[in-house]
């Protein structure tokens, strides 16, 4: 059987180059997708990116991309030699930018002009609109991954981060074909952006961002949390997510505090991990300020890093995630992978992550979720059983269950016998 070639918008990839809070569940998913179709032996995937500076700066420094191929362009050579010297000599970022930006501009403009694609088959981008030159092409099937409409949702207008996302909403039509993340994102596009036709839209299994999993050495979980200033003799609850208002924080905070009182319980903490959301930020910490004496046991860490996950996840008593909306929820599935009891909201995709498996609480009922806490923490055989059915449902999501169903949609559009 031949081979589908496929290009692959490798431009959410090249956030891996920055080991920071910028590596979002996007990027963990379009990483992700892309290792999987590598296996496939059904396909030829070539990369393309608008910055091409940095793909090729990812092919030279990040193993697993040790082998691809850049799609053809006369900017190849030279954007191969020229990464590899802004990566050693040091040069200002801002004529980094320039020349990189100078690049992005003449590439696209070849592309434009000069490049038929005839050996391509298939553009698949993991979050963007398919660019002008491929949708202009009929005869290359397109496809996208839908995440959520967040940004239509809370009018993120006005927004420069946000404007790859309106670019994407001006490109959805009723021809190409779509991959959304949960049923939940599914229904919002359909409903948000009506020239979408519904039956192209297929619902995938996502999964998490690295391989976390349960660990049970407590000298090591101890270790890490030293790493991050987590008292070893306290007892914590777990939260990671963006400090973005939609994930309720004020709320869980609020309650977390409600709920030690209540109890008398003074060997616990609320740790919250994550990266700040610039205008949210400030909001937080005040309110944090407000607690008084209480803010000790609110423990800030920041970022963390991506070998240190399992580890944060095993030792906490449960994790608290009380979002007002989620495309998938992937911090649930992580928490669970982990072995870690989970308390989240009954509101948008998180049901269809958490199933039995946990407490979904309304995120606006204060009541809801101290009785959750109270639940969780007294109640040892509900614990292990929340513990034992989140180790068996985490199983159902699999990097190779979502490109599964992408290679079978594909395949099926593209006339081969499944």
């Amino acid at each position: 059987m031949k081979k589908i070639n496929v290009l692959y918008d490798a431009t959410p990839i090249c956030k891996i180059l920055t080991n920071n809070s910028s590596r979002s569940g996007i990027f963990f998913v379009a990483y992700n997708v892309l290792l999987e179709l590598l296996k496939r032996e059904d396909f030829n995937v070539y990369l393309y990116s608008e910055k091409p500076v940095k793909l090729q700066q990812v092919i030279d420094r990040c193993k697993e991309f040790s082998k691809c191929s850049v799609y053809k362009s006369f900017l190849d050579n030279y954007t191969s030699v020229l990464a590899k010297r802004n990566a050693e000599s040091g040069l200002p970022k801002l004529l980094c930018s320039l020349q990189a930006s100078l690049i992005k501009r003449l590439n696209r403009f070849y592309f434009n002009h000069f490049v038929s694609f005839n050996d391509i088959d298939v553009y698949f981008s993991p979050m963007r609109a398919v660019p002008n030159f491929i949708s202009k092409n009929s005869r290359i099937k397109k496809y996208v991954i839908l995440h959520d409409t967040i940004p239509l949702v809370n009018d993120y207008r006005e927004s420069v981060s946000h404007k790859w996302f309106y670019n994407l909403i001006e490109s959805l039509n009723s021809t190409d074909k779509y991959f959304a993340n949960s049923e939940y994102t599914k229904q919002d596009f359909i409903k948000y952006v009506p020239k979408i036709n519904p039956d192209n839209i297929t619902v995938i299994p996502l999964s998490t961002g690295k391989p976390y999993f349960k660990l049970d050495d407590s000298l090591y979980i101890n270790q890490i949390k030293r790493k991050y200033g987590i008292p070893t003799d306290k007892k914590y609850i777990f939260s990671l997510c963006n400090l973005d208002p939609r994930k309720n924080l004020i709320f869980a905070i609020k309650n977390f505090l409600r709920f030690v009182e209540k109890n008398k319980l003074d060997d616990f903490v609320f740790v919250l991990g994550g990266s700040h959301f610039k205008d949210f930020e400030a909001i937080l910490n005040q309110n944090i300020k407000n607690l008084g004496e209480k803010q000790n046991k609110i423990l800030r860490i920041g970022y963390v890093e991506d070998d240190d996950m399992s580890a944060l996840y095993s030792g906490a008593e449960m994790f608290v995630y009380p979002s007002l909306y989620e495309g998938f929820g992937i911090p649930v599935l992580e928490a669970m992978k982990c072995g870690l009891p989970v308390i989240c909201s009954d509101t948008t995709s998180l049901p269809e992550v958490i199933g039995d498996c946990g407490i979904q609480i309304n995120p606006y009922s204060d009541e809801e979720l101290v009785n959750a806490m109270e639940k969780m923490y007294y109640d040892r055989d509900f614990r292990a059983e929340c513990v034992r059915k989140g180790l068996e449902r985490a199983k159902l999501f699999t990097w190779k269950k979502c490109v599964d169903v992408i290679t079978d949609e594909i395949k099926k559009d593209l006339g081969y016998e499944q």
